[in-house]
């Protein structure tokens, strides 16, 4: 048994060849076996039953299929997916086939040489902190019943249907949309095509054939990778573009000028747009490095407003227990309560669709007229490979306040909600987060002036070298 079989906050992920290998795929498909016979069973979930799917990478095709023999001589009915599919029609079919769980065999993001495993819970969304602990625990076990059973069934015929069932076709085709596509080679591929079948959209994508090495960048949808996306927007011809990750639970929105529509702003304007345009009701959540502009835009429509520490799943819990119309993360994960506890890719993105749609207005008004109302806002990030020891003695420095005139000058609060935030009278903010895993820090800062986010993420690094 490898040692080196860890769980984060969302699954395993490994090499593939080096951690990620058949051998330690069985070990944790013995371990989920074994984990979910403690999962609590609500009413109308079936604990013999679990379903699987895979993306688009390197051998996930067999990898699924190991995850579900093994599943099934433990005794469980298994449904493995037919073809690639999104992460978050694990979590569908969960809560349409009733359940106690799914695995999905993915590395989501991550460059290609990696792979990895997910647990969706009955619910519809990732497994809980202390699924993940008992599957850790379990590591090493294992449980052969008999009465297990497999089948492939297709996972995302009821999926494209539940996703026309809550857009708004009959805009999106009166419209008469272009919407360029780009799913880096991931298994979003032609799903937006399908969703729209029938309607006077038009759909492009590029980037769509199945290419294990994601085209040699990685699948996250961010304007590093999104190069071939953002030079066809700037050729003209398209109102917008939807690019999405590897396996289609994040989303990166470009405008019809080719320029990069940050997940923050994303988040906002179809918070906007929900409540202001089609009249739902519900709150809004974002996590801590999120932008402050979600924030003003819950303050100023008057909805309840909350903030998790970093992690979607933060977001999800809260999904569970309150009517959460909207809740997002600064990493193009956004999800609707109203459909599952889960990141959505392809639903936020043709949600985007539909705003514009609406508006009959480029998305670029529509963004500045909400920055008009809620205030512009400048955004950025650093992820910085230093000594620990440097990492830990930037961190405790500005904990104390040693920075605090260096970096932005008064101080209004500090927050340690998920690493170590200063809020300034300006509205700006400055957040030092280090990973738990490496010596990397991440420094996040937001202010009304560019020149300041500048400012405060050189200084932060000068400071980390002195």
């Amino acid at each position: 048994m490898s040692t080196d079989i860890s769980f984060g906050t969302d699954g395993w992920r490994a090499v593939i060849a080096e951690g990620f290998t058949f051998a330690n795929v069985r070990f944790v498909a013995n371990a989920i076996a074994v984990a979910a016979r403690g999962l609590d069973v609500p009413a109308g979930v079936d604990p013999n039953r679990l379903t699987v799917g895979f993306d688009r990478r390197f051998l996930s095709p067999e990898f699924a299929a190991e995850v579900a023999s093994i599943l099934r001589d433990s005794g469980y009915e298994v449904i493995l997916s037919t073809d690639p599919s999104p992460a978050q029609t694990v979590s569908f079919s969960n809560v349409r086939l009733g359940a106690i769980g799914g695995v999905m065999v993915t590395a989501s993001h991550n460059p290609a040489k990696y792979n990895g495993l997910k647990f969706k819970g009955s619910y519809g969304g990732s497994a809980l902190p202390e699924t993940y602990a008992a599957i850790g625990r379990a590591i090493g076990s294992e449980d052969r019943r008999d009465g297990g059973s497999l089948r492939r069934e297709d996972l995302l015929d009821d999926y494209v249907i539940a996703l026309r069932e809550k857009l708004d076709i009959e805009k999106l085709s009166k419209a008469r949309l272009s919407i360029l596509h780009d799913p880096i080679f991931g298994v979003a591929s032609g799903l937006p095509e399908r969703v729209l079948e029938g309607s006077a959209a038009r759909v492009t994508t590029i980037r769509g054939e199945h290419d294990p090495s994601f085209g040699g960048v990685n699948p996250e949808p961010i304007p590093n990778n999104l190069g071939p996306s953002i030079a066809r927007m700037k050729e003209g011809g398209f109102d917008l573009a939807i690019c999405n990750d590897g396996d289609a639970d994040r989303v990166g929105i470009l405008d019809e000028k080719g320029e990069f529509v940050s997940p923050h702003k994303v988040i906002a304007l179809l918070a906007l747009y929900m409540i202001r345009r089609k009249g739902m009701t519900g709150e809004i959540v974002k996590t801590f490095s999120t932008s402050r502009l979600v924030e003003n835009v819950a303050r100023g429509l008057g909805v309840p407003f909350h903030e998790t520490p970093i992690g979607f799943k933060y977001v999800a819990d809260l999904m569970l227990t309150r009517n959460i119309l909207i809740g997002g993360e600064e990493s193009g994960g956004v999800g609707f309560g109203w459909f599952l506890p889960e990141r959505d890719g392809i639903l936020s993105g043709l949600l985007v669709a539909e705003c514009v749609a609406d508006a009959e207005k480029p998305l670029s008004d529509l963004v500045k007229e909400m920055e008009q109302e809620f205030g512009t806002l400048h955004y950025d990030r650093r992820d910085l490979l230093r000594p620990q020891a440097a990492i830990d003695r930037l961190i405790e420095k500005v904990r104390s306040g040693g920075m605090d005139a260096e970096l932005g000058g008064e101080v209004a609060s500090r927050e340690d909600k998920d690493g170590v935030k200063l809020n300034f009278a300006d509205g700006g903010w400055i957040l030092f987060r280090k990973s738990g895993t490496e010596p990397i820090i991440r420094i996040y800062a937001e202010s009304p002036s560019k020149d300041a986010v500048t400012s405060m993420l050189a200084r932060a690094a000068a400071e980390l070298e002195g």
